[in-house]
C-alpha cells in the first residue's frame, strides 16, 4: 500500500551522506511530491540530482525555500547554526525545521528562538551513517529500523513534536524524546567514545607490516575510524566534557583489565569477558 504524502515540498540543505539519504528514503517511501536540494557546490548537487537524492536543486536560499513544508539542516552543527538565523527568517509559514546534528548542546534552544510565531522546529538526530560521505554513499534505507532521537526544549511547541514523531516514524524509525543534555551524554557513550576507540586501535597497530596480517576482526572493530576526520573533530570538540568523562570510565577499566592479565587472574578474566559476550549479543538481538 503506498504510503501517504506527508509534504508537497521538503528542503534539504546539505545533501551529502545523511542529506542524500534522506532524499532517497522520501522519494521512495512516496512522503514528498518534491524533494529540493540546497549547497554552495554545484558539482555536489549535480550529482544528488543524478543519484536520485533530489528533484532538484539551487544555489539560492529564496528559490531552495520557495513552498517548502519542511526544512532539514543535514548539516554540520557549525555550519547549521551559521546558516540558522537567514533560513529560518526565510522558511514559509507552518513550515517545519529540524536538523540531523549530532552534538545538541545550545543548539535546540538557539533555534527554537528564531522560528518566530509561524514556523515549528524540533531538533532532531538519526543514529544511523556511514564512515563513508558525501552523496556518492548516500542510501534510501538508511533510516529504516533505526533509533531517532528527538530533543526537545521546554519553549519547543507540542505540534512541532507531533509532527517530527510523525515524520521519522513514517520513515520507520523508532523515535524517543529525551532532553538535549541528557542526549549528549548517551551519544558520548555509544557513539563518540566507540569513534575514538576505533582511531585508537588502528592507530596502536598501525605498522604497515602487521596490517599485513590481519584478520576480519581488526577490520569490524576500526570501521569507523575510516570516517571524515574534521566531521569528527568537530562532534568530539562540541561534546568534549562528556567524551573526556567517557574517556577517564575507560582508563579505569583498562587499567584494571591489565591487572587481571598481569596478574593471571582467570577467574576475574573469565567473568569479565562472558559480561562483555552476554552484553554483545543482546546488542545483537541474538
Amino acid at each position: 500500500m503506498p504510503t501517504k504524502t506527508l509534504y508537497k515540498k521538503v528542503t534539504i540543505v546539505g545533501v551529502g551522506m545523511m542529506g542524500g539519504s534522506l532524499g532517497m528514503a522520501l522519494k521512495k517511501a512516496g512522503l514528498a511530491k518534491e524533494v529540493t536540494g540546497w549547497g554552495r557546490n554545484e558539482e555536489k548537487l549535480k550529482k544528488a540530482q543524478a543519484r536520485g537524492a533530489v528533484d532538484n536543486w539551487s544555489l539560492e536560499r529564496e528559490a531552495a525555500l520557495d513552498g517548502a513544508e519542511l526544512l532539514v539542516f543535514a548539516t554540520p552543527g557549525e555550519v547549521t547554526s551559521a546558516l540558522s538565523q537567514e533560513w529560518m527568517a526565510g522558511a514559509p509559514p507552518g513550515c517545519l525545521i529540524t536538523d540531523l546534528c549530532s552534538v545538541k548542546r545550545d543548539l535546540p534552544a538557539a533555534l527554537t528562538s528564531l522560528t518566530g510565531p509561524s514556523r515549528y522546529y524540533a531538533s532532531s538526530h538519526p543514529m544511523c551513517g556511514s564512515e563513508k560521505s558525501g552523496v556518492e554513499a548516500a542510501r534510501s534505507d538508511l533510516f529504516r529500523g533505526r533509533l531517532c532521537f528527538i530533543t526537545p526544549v521546554t519553549s519547543t511547541r507540542k505540534r512541532s513534536l507531533r509532527e517530527i514523531q510523525s515524520f521519522w516514524q513514517a520513515l520507520e524509525m523508532r523515535v524517543v524524546s529525551l532532553a538535549p543534555i541528557r542526549h549528549d551524554r548517551i551519544v558520548a557513550a555509544v557513539s563518540h567514545l566507540p569513534h575514538l576507540l576505533a582511531a585508537a586501535l588502528i592507530n596502536q597497530v598501525g605498522d604497515r607490516k602487521l596490517l599485513e596480517f590481519t584478520g576480519t576482526g581488526l577490520a569490524d572493530l576500526t570501521r569507523i575510524a575510516a570516517s571524515d576526520p574534521l566531521l569528527w573533530l568537530e562532534i568530539i570538540r562540541q561534546n568534549r566534557e562528556n567524551v573526556a568523562r567517557q574517556l577517564d570510565l575507560l582508563t579505569a577499566s583498562l587499567t584494571e583489565l591489565r591487572k587481571m592479565v598481569a596478574e593471571e587472574d582467570g577467574r576475574r578474566l573469565r567473568s569479565w569477558l562472558q559480561k562483555a559476550r552476554l552484553r554483545r549479543r543482546k546488542l545483537s538481538g541474538s
